[in-house]
Protein backbone atom coordinates (compact mmCIF):
# COMPACT_ATOMS: atom_id res chain seq x y z
CA UNK A 1 0.00 0.00 0.00
CA UNK A 2 2.67 2.67 0.80
CA UNK A 3 4.34 1.48 -2.34
CA UNK A 4 0.82 2.63 -4.28
CA UNK A 5 0.66 5.53 -2.76
CA UNK A 6 3.91 6.70 -3.41
CA UNK A 7 3.84 6.20 -6.94
CA UNK A 8 0.69 7.73 -7.28
CA UNK A 9 0.03 11.51 -8.52
CA UNK A 10 -1.71 12.84 -5.83
CA UNK A 11 -0.76 15.87 -4.28
CA UNK A 12 0.24 14.56 -0.76
CA UNK A 13 2.75 11.58 -2.03
CA UNK A 14 5.40 14.38 -2.81
CA UNK A 15 4.68 16.58 0.21
CA UNK A 16 7.49 18.53 1.62
CA UNK A 17 5.35 22.05 2.69
CA UNK A 18 5.39 23.70 6.14
CA UNK A 19 4.70 22.51 9.09
CA UNK A 20 1.11 21.39 10.38
CA UNK A 21 0.31 24.21 12.70
CA UNK A 22 0.99 26.70 9.47
CA UNK A 23 -0.95 24.38 7.43
CA UNK A 24 -3.34 23.89 10.04
CA UNK A 25 -4.13 27.64 10.63
CA UNK A 26 -4.90 28.18 7.12
CA UNK A 27 -6.97 25.16 6.97
CA UNK A 28 -9.65 26.13 9.81
CA UNK A 29 -10.09 29.95 8.60
CA UNK A 30 -11.04 28.26 4.83
CA UNK A 31 -12.95 25.77 6.69
CA UNK A 32 -15.27 27.85 8.64
CA UNK A 33 -15.80 30.13 5.80
CA UNK A 34 -16.81 27.05 3.87
CA UNK A 35 -19.17 25.45 6.90
CA UNK A 36 -21.14 29.12 7.42
CA UNK A 37 -22.08 28.44 3.87
CA UNK A 38 -23.20 24.90 4.41
CA UNK A 39 -25.46 25.92 7.03
CA UNK A 40 -26.89 28.13 4.61
CA UNK A 41 -27.08 25.76 1.99
CA UNK A 42 -28.49 22.76 4.41
CA UNK A 43 -31.26 25.24 5.88
CA UNK A 44 -32.04 26.50 2.65
CA UNK A 45 -32.73 23.38 0.41
CA UNK A 46 -34.06 21.27 3.62
CA UNK A 47 -36.98 24.06 3.69
CA UNK A 48 -37.52 23.97 0.07
CA UNK A 49 -37.60 19.93 0.16
CA UNK A 50 -39.97 20.38 3.20
CA UNK A 51 -42.24 22.75 1.12
CA UNK A 52 -42.52 21.03 -2.14
CA UNK A 53 -42.60 17.16 -0.25
CA UNK A 54 -46.31 18.14 1.15
CA UNK A 55 -47.60 19.33 -2.31
CA UNK A 56 -50.36 17.64 -3.61
CA UNK A 57 -50.33 18.38 -6.85
CA UNK A 58 -46.89 19.48 -8.41
CA UNK A 59 -45.86 20.68 -11.48
CA UNK A 60 -43.52 19.30 -13.98
CA UNK A 61 -40.46 21.59 -13.12
CA UNK A 62 -41.72 21.50 -9.33
CA UNK A 63 -40.70 17.84 -9.39
CA UNK A 64 -37.48 18.71 -11.03
CA UNK A 65 -36.69 21.72 -8.33
CA UNK A 66 -37.66 19.20 -5.49
CA UNK A 67 -35.07 16.35 -6.99
CA UNK A 68 -32.44 19.63 -7.33
CA UNK A 69 -32.93 20.49 -3.65
CA UNK A 70 -32.40 16.90 -2.71
CA UNK A 71 -29.15 16.30 -4.48
CA UNK A 72 -28.42 20.18 -3.34
CA UNK A 73 -28.84 19.08 0.06
CA UNK A 74 -27.21 15.50 -0.16
CA UNK A 75 -23.90 17.39 -1.67
CA UNK A 76 -24.00 19.96 1.24
CA UNK A 77 -24.02 17.39 3.97
CA UNK A 78 -21.32 14.80 2.16
CA UNK A 79 -19.04 18.08 1.68
CA UNK A 80 -19.25 19.51 4.87
CA UNK A 81 -18.82 15.91 6.87
CA UNK A 82 -15.58 15.50 4.11
CA UNK A 83 -14.31 19.03 5.24
CA UNK A 84 -14.35 17.94 9.01
CA UNK A 85 -12.75 15.28 8.69
CA UNK A 86 -9.97 16.51 6.82
CA UNK A 87 -9.28 19.77 8.25
CA UNK A 88 -9.26 17.63 11.48
CA UNK A 89 -6.46 15.38 10.23
CA UNK A 90 -4.80 18.38 8.48
CA UNK A 91 -4.92 20.51 11.95
CA UNK A 92 -4.11 17.91 14.27
CA UNK A 93 -1.52 15.71 12.11
CA UNK A 94 -0.20 17.86 9.75
CA UNK A 95 -1.30 15.17 7.02
CA UNK A 96 -3.65 14.86 4.20
CA UNK A 97 -6.25 12.01 4.29
CA UNK A 98 -4.34 10.67 1.54
CA UNK A 99 -0.49 10.72 3.13
CA UNK A 100 0.85 7.42 4.55
CA UNK A 101 0.37 8.71 8.01
CA UNK A 102 -3.54 8.35 7.54
CA UNK A 103 -3.53 5.34 5.70
CA UNK A 104 -1.60 3.43 8.65
CA UNK A 105 -2.88 5.60 11.40
CA UNK A 106 -6.50 5.76 10.52
CA UNK A 107 -7.64 3.57 7.94
CA UNK A 108 -11.32 3.81 9.30
CA UNK A 109 -11.11 7.70 8.91
CA UNK A 110 -9.68 6.95 5.42
CA UNK A 111 -12.50 4.44 4.12
CA UNK A 112 -15.04 7.14 5.54
CA UNK A 113 -13.75 9.84 3.12
CA UNK A 114 -13.93 7.55 0.66
CA UNK A 115 -17.48 7.18 1.19
CA UNK A 116 -18.38 10.56 1.56
CA UNK A 117 -16.33 11.42 -1.91
CA UNK A 118 -18.32 9.07 -3.93
CA UNK A 119 -21.57 10.39 -2.37
CA UNK A 120 -20.02 13.57 -3.23
CA UNK A 121 -19.69 12.72 -7.17
CA UNK A 122 -23.19 11.11 -7.18
CA UNK A 123 -24.85 14.66 -5.74
CA UNK A 124 -22.82 16.51 -7.90
CA UNK A 125 -23.24 14.22 -11.07
CA UNK A 126 -27.21 14.80 -10.36
CA UNK A 127 -27.61 18.12 -10.03
CA UNK A 128 -25.59 19.29 -13.15
CA UNK A 129 -27.57 16.43 -15.04
CA UNK A 130 -30.87 17.80 -13.52
CA UNK A 131 -30.01 21.31 -14.21
CA UNK A 132 -29.42 20.34 -17.71
CA UNK A 133 -32.64 18.47 -17.77
CA UNK A 134 -34.57 21.63 -16.22
CA UNK A 135 -33.01 24.32 -18.75
CA UNK A 136 -33.54 21.92 -22.04
CA UNK A 137 -37.20 21.06 -21.08
CA UNK A 138 -37.86 24.60 -20.65
CA UNK A 139 -35.88 25.80 -23.58
CA UNK A 140 -38.60 23.02 -25.35
CA UNK A 141 -41.70 24.49 -23.86
CA UNK A 142 -40.51 27.98 -25.41
CA UNK A 143 -39.53 27.02 -28.73
CA UNK A 144 -42.43 24.77 -29.35
CA UNK A 145 -45.58 25.77 -26.76
CA UNK A 146 -48.39 24.10 -28.28
CA UNK A 147 -46.21 20.68 -29.28
CA UNK A 148 -45.08 21.16 -25.28
CA UNK A 149 -48.54 21.38 -23.76
CA UNK A 150 -50.38 18.62 -26.04
CA UNK A 151 -48.03 15.74 -26.50
CA UNK A 152 -45.79 16.25 -23.19
CA UNK A 153 -46.31 12.78 -21.04
CA UNK A 154 -48.06 13.41 -18.14
CA UNK A 155 -45.18 11.72 -15.60
CA UNK A 156 -41.90 12.93 -17.69
CA UNK A 157 -40.25 14.35 -14.86
CA UNK A 158 -40.56 11.45 -12.16
CA UNK A 159 -39.44 9.45 -15.13
CA UNK A 160 -36.56 12.21 -16.16
CA UNK A 161 -35.60 12.17 -12.44
CA UNK A 162 -35.96 8.34 -11.86
CA UNK A 163 -33.15 8.19 -14.74
CA UNK A 164 -30.77 10.62 -13.91
CA UNK A 165 -30.59 9.08 -10.09
CA UNK A 166 -29.97 5.67 -11.54
CA UNK A 167 -27.27 6.70 -14.00
CA UNK A 168 -25.61 8.53 -11.47
CA UNK A 169 -25.68 5.08 -9.12
CA UNK A 170 -24.61 3.28 -11.96
CA UNK A 171 -22.07 5.48 -12.58
CA UNK A 172 -20.44 5.65 -9.23
CA UNK A 173 -20.81 1.31 -9.34
CA UNK A 174 -18.83 1.29 -12.67
CA UNK A 175 -16.15 3.70 -10.58
CA UNK A 176 -16.07 1.30 -7.61
CA UNK A 177 -15.90 -1.66 -9.56
CA UNK A 178 -12.88 -0.88 -11.51
CA UNK A 179 -11.22 1.78 -8.78
CA UNK A 180 -10.61 -0.66 -5.10
CA UNK A 181 -9.55 2.02 -3.01
CA UNK A 182 -11.62 0.74 -0.30
CA UNK A 183 -9.49 -2.79 0.11
CA UNK A 184 -6.39 -2.09 -1.98
CA UNK A 185 -5.54 1.80 -2.77
CA UNK A 186 -4.51 1.44 -6.50
CA UNK A 187 -4.17 5.37 -6.83
CA UNK A 188 -2.71 6.22 -10.23
CA UNK A 189 -5.46 3.42 -11.60
CA UNK A 190 -8.46 5.16 -9.44
CA UNK A 191 -7.24 8.81 -10.64
CA UNK A 192 -7.68 7.47 -14.48
CA UNK A 193 -10.84 6.13 -13.72
CA UNK A 194 -11.79 9.46 -12.08
CA UNK A 195 -10.47 11.73 -14.82
CA UNK A 196 -12.32 9.53 -17.67
CA UNK A 197 -15.35 9.81 -15.87
CA UNK A 198 -15.32 13.39 -14.97
CA UNK A 199 -14.88 14.08 -18.29
CA UNK A 200 -17.41 12.03 -19.99
CA UNK A 201 -20.34 13.56 -17.44
CA UNK A 202 -18.68 17.46 -17.85
CA UNK A 203 -18.74 16.88 -21.74
CA UNK A 204 -22.20 15.23 -21.99
CA UNK A 205 -24.48 17.66 -19.44
CA UNK A 206 -22.71 20.91 -19.39
CA UNK A 207 -22.70 22.12 -22.92
CA UNK A 208 -26.14 20.75 -23.67
CA UNK A 209 -27.19 22.99 -20.60
CA UNK A 210 -25.42 26.28 -21.89
CA UNK A 211 -26.40 25.95 -25.11
CA UNK A 212 -30.33 25.49 -24.19
CA UNK A 213 -29.93 28.71 -21.92
CA UNK A 214 -28.33 30.80 -23.79
CA UNK A 215 -31.40 29.70 -26.48
CA UNK A 216 -34.08 30.01 -23.93
CA UNK A 217 -32.14 33.80 -22.92
CA UNK A 218 -32.08 34.97 -26.60
CA UNK A 219 -35.54 33.99 -27.18
CA UNK A 220 -36.57 35.63 -24.25
CA UNK A 221 -34.69 38.64 -25.17
CA UNK A 222 -36.26 38.92 -28.51
CA UNK A 223 -40.21 38.38 -26.85
CA UNK A 224 -39.66 40.80 -24.53
CA UNK A 225 -38.57 43.54 -27.19
CA UNK A 226 -41.80 43.10 -29.00
CA UNK A 227 -44.17 42.40 -26.29
CA UNK A 228 -42.54 44.42 -23.63
CA UNK A 229 -43.89 41.69 -21.30
CA UNK A 230 -41.43 40.72 -18.02
CA UNK A 231 -40.39 37.19 -18.28
CA UNK A 232 -42.01 34.27 -15.79
CA UNK A 233 -40.22 34.15 -12.58
CA UNK A 234 -39.69 30.41 -13.26
CA UNK A 235 -37.62 31.55 -16.54
CA UNK A 236 -35.19 33.87 -14.03
CA UNK A 237 -34.79 31.46 -11.28
CA UNK A 238 -33.45 28.44 -13.90
CA UNK A 239 -31.10 31.15 -15.80
CA UNK A 240 -29.82 32.27 -12.64
CA UNK A 241 -29.53 28.76 -11.12
CA UNK A 242 -27.59 27.73 -14.60
CA UNK A 243 -25.41 30.82 -14.24
CA UNK A 244 -24.57 29.92 -10.87
CA UNK A 245 -23.55 26.57 -11.69
CA UNK A 246 -21.24 27.33 -14.27
CA UNK A 247 -19.57 30.11 -12.20
CA UNK A 248 -19.34 28.76 -8.92
CA UNK A 249 -20.03 24.54 -9.56
CA UNK A 250 -18.25 23.58 -12.69
CA UNK A 251 -14.53 24.62 -11.75
CA UNK A 252 -15.19 21.73 -9.14
CA UNK A 253 -15.65 19.48 -11.53
CA UNK A 254 -12.97 20.75 -13.56
CA UNK A 255 -10.67 20.21 -10.42
CA UNK A 256 -11.48 16.78 -10.56
CA UNK A 257 -10.40 16.63 -14.06
CA UNK A 258 -7.16 18.18 -13.07
CA UNK A 259 -6.36 16.66 -9.97
CA UNK A 260 -4.35 13.77 -12.33
CA UNK A 261 -2.15 15.91 -13.57
CA UNK A 262 -1.84 18.62 -10.47
CA UNK A 263 1.51 18.11 -8.27
CA UNK A 264 2.13 20.82 -6.31
CA UNK A 265 2.96 21.43 -2.82
CA UNK A 266 0.20 20.55 -0.20
CA UNK A 267 -0.52 23.64 1.06
CA UNK A 268 -1.28 25.13 -2.14
CA UNK A 269 -3.62 22.24 -3.20
CA UNK A 270 -5.17 22.10 0.38
CA UNK A 271 -5.74 26.24 -0.71
CA UNK A 272 -6.79 25.05 -3.93
CA UNK A 273 -9.33 22.39 -3.39
CA UNK A 274 -10.78 24.20 -0.26
CA UNK A 275 -11.60 27.17 -2.47
CA UNK A 276 -13.23 25.33 -5.06
CA UNK A 277 -14.95 23.51 -2.16
CA UNK A 278 -16.41 26.97 -1.15
CA UNK A 279 -17.04 28.19 -4.53
CA UNK A 280 -19.45 25.02 -4.92
CA UNK A 281 -20.78 25.28 -2.08
CA UNK A 282 -22.22 29.01 -3.18
CA UNK A 283 -23.48 27.41 -6.19
CA UNK A 284 -26.18 24.43 -4.05
CA UNK A 285 -26.66 27.20 -1.13
CA UNK A 286 -27.44 29.60 -3.61
CA UNK A 287 -30.50 27.84 -5.47
CA UNK A 288 -32.99 28.34 -2.48
CA UNK A 289 -32.07 31.93 -1.80
CA UNK A 290 -32.81 32.65 -5.84
CA UNK A 291 -36.17 30.81 -5.39
CA UNK A 292 -37.12 33.43 -2.83
CA UNK A 293 -35.69 36.38 -4.25
CA UNK A 294 -37.33 35.84 -6.98
CA UNK A 295 -40.85 34.70 -5.80
CA UNK A 296 -41.23 37.83 -3.67
CA UNK A 297 -44.13 40.00 -4.58
CA UNK A 298 -42.83 42.69 -6.97
CA UNK A 299 -45.12 45.73 -4.70
CA UNK A 300 -44.82 46.09 -1.11
CA UNK A 301 -47.29 43.72 0.94
CA UNK A 302 -47.34 41.87 4.19
CA UNK A 303 -44.78 39.41 4.85
CA UNK A 304 -45.84 36.14 2.92
CA UNK A 305 -45.49 32.83 3.75
CA UNK A 306 -42.72 30.33 2.25
CA UNK A 307 -44.10 28.38 0.73
CA UNK A 308 -46.56 31.42 -1.28
CA UNK A 309 -43.39 32.60 -2.34
CA UNK A 310 -41.95 29.53 -3.92
CA UNK A 311 -45.42 28.52 -5.65
CA UNK A 312 -45.50 31.73 -7.31
CA UNK A 313 -42.09 30.72 -8.82
CA UNK A 314 -42.45 28.11 -9.93
CA UNK A 315 -45.89 29.56 -11.99
CA UNK A 316 -45.52 29.06 -15.54
CA UNK A 317 -47.89 31.57 -16.95
CA UNK A 318 -46.76 35.02 -16.98
CA UNK A 319 -47.60 37.80 -14.41
CA UNK A 320 -50.16 39.75 -15.99
CA UNK A 321 -48.75 43.81 -15.67
CA UNK A 322 -50.99 46.64 -15.43
CA UNK A 323 -52.57 47.37 -18.73
CA UNK A 324 -52.21 43.64 -20.18
CA UNK A 325 -55.14 41.88 -21.00
CA UNK A 326 -55.61 37.49 -19.40
CA UNK A 327 -54.96 35.02 -21.79
CA UNK A 328 -56.61 31.61 -22.28
CA UNK A 329 -53.74 29.77 -22.44
CA UNK A 330 -49.48 30.32 -22.54
CA UNK A 331 -48.56 32.77 -24.59
CA UNK A 332 -46.87 31.85 -28.60
CA UNK A 333 -43.42 32.47 -26.78
CA UNK A 334 -43.94 30.80 -23.18
CA UNK A 335 -41.91 32.82 -21.65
Amino acid sequence: MNQTLNSSKTPASNWSGPPGETLGVTTWVLSALTILTYVVGIAGNGVVVWLLSFREQRGPFCVYILHLAVANLLFLLCLASKLILEASLVANTGHTIYSDHTVHMFPTALKAFEVLRRMNFLAYTVGLSLLTAISTEHCLSVLFPIWYRCHRPQHLSAMVCALLWALAVLLNVIKALFCREFWNLDAQQCFTVDLIFSLLILALFTPVMALSSLILSVRVQRSFQRRRRQPTRLYVAILASVLVFLICALPLGIYWCLLYWLDRHLWTDIKLSYSIFFSSSVSSSANPVIYFVVGRRRSPGPREALGTVLHRVLQEEAELEPGDTPSTGTNQEGV
